[in-house]
């Protein structure tokens, strides 16, 4: 399994965040609640000629809800899921670490959704 897959499984075994999460847009007919997953960085450091098997991805995470509430809760509960180290679905990683959170709600055809978007820093191996 790749360190991808086991960190949207961590979220998806979380009671609070249940099945309302994965890389890429919503799916078009899920309702809201949502977490999107989206890798920004995944650098293969090489030493010498091999690649470091230890190393540090960043992943841009975007909580969409259709109340301020909602969405605060759920960000709330997918940094608690995903913070702690440890070994993960066969993948160790490193205490998470995330970047201040950013208001990106916006107004659509039917009302507004509430967007909060931040980055998680994780080291895996």
């Amino acid at each position: 399994m790749e360190w991808e897959e086991a960190l949207c499984r961590r979220l998806l075994a979380d009671v609070t965040v249940g099945q309302r999460a994965g890389y890429g847009p919503r799916p078009q007919n899920v309702p809201l609640p949502w977490i999107s997953l989206k890798v920004v960085s995944d650098p293969a450091v090489q030493i010498l000629k091999k690649f470091q098997d230890r190393r540090q991805s960043r992943v841009q995470v975007d909580v969409r809800a259709e109340t301020r509430a909602d969405v605060i809760a759920l960000r709330k509960a997918v940094i608690a899921a995903l913070a702690p180290g440890g070994l993960f679905h066969g993948i160790t990683f490193g205490r998470a670490n995330f970047t201040p959170v950013r208001d990106l709600g916006e107004p659509t055809e039917t009302g507004f959704v509430h967007r909060d978007s931040f980055d998680v820093m994780v080291w895996h191996d």
